[in-house]
């Protein structure tokens, strides 16, 4: 039984860096910092009901990877590691260097950043510690834990999501300012309409509704262009932006590739969970899931100067100008023109500036 197991470990090993999916072998990750105070627990163990917390392991905390495991209730992870510098002001219940602790990954809230063993950071570790899960896993498994880790699939995705804030109709703006308060009743009786008059209203609805087969785009230089406009304001744009405004961070984690492929998946634009772990790795992720970089298309690169001029959906990708290694930065458009902004793991408006950023793909997808 045994044996089986180990074949199937090496097995699932093998497909994972074969496969056309998994191009390149995926970094191994070296450091890791902590950007929020987490407990340090014995075991792998994470239940509430778990009595293995050693010490509170506080934030600016490095430390080497030594193990990690992918767990079966949530498919976070559990990581092993090693304390190379201890954060915060010290204390008595804390680790010291060189003490080895399980932290915890979450998929939905992440409170740790990593880098590879060349110092460079790792956008999104998720294809790393899912292989090191399958290497560090491939004896006896421990309990909680998945024998055969794999990447996440749209509906872990969308299962991990945060909870979505519930409108509070009371907050909800007038937009009519003649009106007061008193004036304003969503539920009164004496406002609703008849069965016949609203049959009436739809009716002049859809009279008055102009027949067009072109979706209607605010940005007149994209309206000229049909596969543009249709990505655009297709369905899987727009959940797409719903999945990344909902799930962002107040401000950047370093982990803004990671928080795109979420999205790309979540609103079905992609139908696997890209493998890359830098930014700059998405034009070549994107092209091979049938993606097209505007700025290398004669069509479209003219049009193109700044990334305010992208069309609603593109998925924007940089390059840092300072640094070649650097893992590059990547988002999504939420809107037309200057409006909106633009969302990763936190998000910007189109009045925000990124400094030593080279703009090297427009991504979207056309369909015929």
């Amino acid at each position: 039984m045994r044996l089986s197991k180990r074949l199937l470990h090496i097995l699932l090993s093998f497909t994972l860096f074969a496969s056309s999916s998994f191009a390149f072998r995926p970094e191994e990750l070296q450091e890791l910092v902590l950007t929020g105070d987490l407990y340090g627990r014995s075991s792998v163990d994470f239940r509430k009901k778990a009595r293995n917390v050693q010490f509170l392991v506080p934030e600016g905390t490095e430390g080497t990877v030594v193990e990690t495991r992918k767990l079966s209730r949530t498919g976070s992870y559990g990581i092993k590691v090693k304390v190379t510098k201890v954060g915060g002001k010290g204390g008595k219940n804390v680790p010291k260097v060189g003490d080895e602790t399980w932290v915890y990954f979450s998929q939905k809230d992440p409170w740790l950043t990593f880098k590879d063993r060349q110092g460079s950071e790792v956008q999104d570790p998720e294809l790393a510690l899912t292989s090191r899960a399958i290497q560090d896993g491939a004896g006896l498994p421990i309990e909680g834990t998945q024998a055969l880790p794999h990447l996440p699939t749209k509906e872990e995705v969308l299962r991990e999501q945060k909870p979505e804030k519930p409108e509070d109709p009371n907050l909800a703006k007038n937009t009519d300012p003649k009106k007061t308060e008193g004036d304003f009743c969503a539920t009164c009786s004496s406002q609703q309409k008849t069965p016949a008059e609203k049959n009436r209203e739809d009716l002049n609805k859809v009279g008055k509704a102009k027949v067009t087969t072109k979706p209607e785009v605010p940005d007149p230089k994209w309206s000229n262009y049909p596969t543009v406009s249709k990505y655009s304001t297709s369905k899987e744009v727009e959940a797409s932006i719903k999945y990344g405004m909902r799930n962002k961070e107040r401000r950047s984690k370093k982990l803004c590739y990671r928080y795109v492929k979420r999205a790309l998946l979540g609103g079905d634009l992609v139908g696997d969970y890209l493998p890359g772990s830098k930014a700059r790795y998405a034009v070549g992720d994107l092209k091979r899931r049938g993606f097209t970089n505007m700025l290398e298309d004669s069509r479209f690169k003219n049009l193109i100067k700044s990334p305010a001029d992208a069309p609603k959906g593109a998925i924007l990708v940089y390059r840092n100008t300072r640094d070649r290694n650097h893992a590059g930065h990547a988002e999504i458009k939420t809107d037309w023109g200057k409006n909106g902004g633009y969302v990763s793991d936190f998000y910007r408006s189109t009045k925000q500036p990124l400094y030593n950023r080279e703009l090297i793909g427009v991504m979207i997808k056309e369909s015929k």
